[in-house]
């Protein structure tokens, strides 16, 4: 018998093996997808407090703060407000920081330091100004 075969393409077959071999690999080894651990930095919350006030006149006066070990000197102008809590008899004298400075900041060994301070941090600081003024009464005494 003399039958003429055709020549095999040997790239077309490869190519074919490859494909079907990578695709086997696909399907018997699929991704794992996991999420990685979350990072939690370690960040504690600020602590702020006002270890002495000193009003100067009815609409000045200088505190000594401290904000996480640092010492901070401030002085500020106010404006004292007529307020109440909406009830008859309720009223009492609040009290609006205008300006505030930041005069002096030193760490816990005494060094000076240049001011850090951020927006944030100044308003912690007026509001506890006002809290300080109020809950020792200094805005009726002076």
């Amino acid at each position: 018998m003399n039958v003429n075969s055709k020549p095999i393409n040997f790239i077309a077959v490869a190519a074919t093996a490859a494909i079907f071999t990578a695709g086997a690999i696909a399907f018997a080894y699929p991704p794992e997808y996991s999420r990685p651990a979350a990072v939690v930095p370690d960040v504690q919350p600020a602590v702020t407090t006002i270890t002495a006030m000193h009003l100067a006149t009815d609409t000045t006066g200088t505190a000594v703060v401290r904000l996480d070990g640092f010492t901070l000197d401030v002085s500020f102008d106010f404006e004292r407000v007529d307020d109440s809590f909406g009830v008859p008899g309720s009223e009492f004298t609040n009290a609006e920081i205008l300006s505030l400075s930041i005069d002096n900041v030193t760490d816990e060994s005494g060094y000076k330091i240049p001011d850090f301070t951020d927006f944030n941090d100044h308003r912690a600081i007026n509001q506890l100004l006002v809290a300080h003024m109020l809950q020792f009464k200094l805005l009726e005494t002076v």
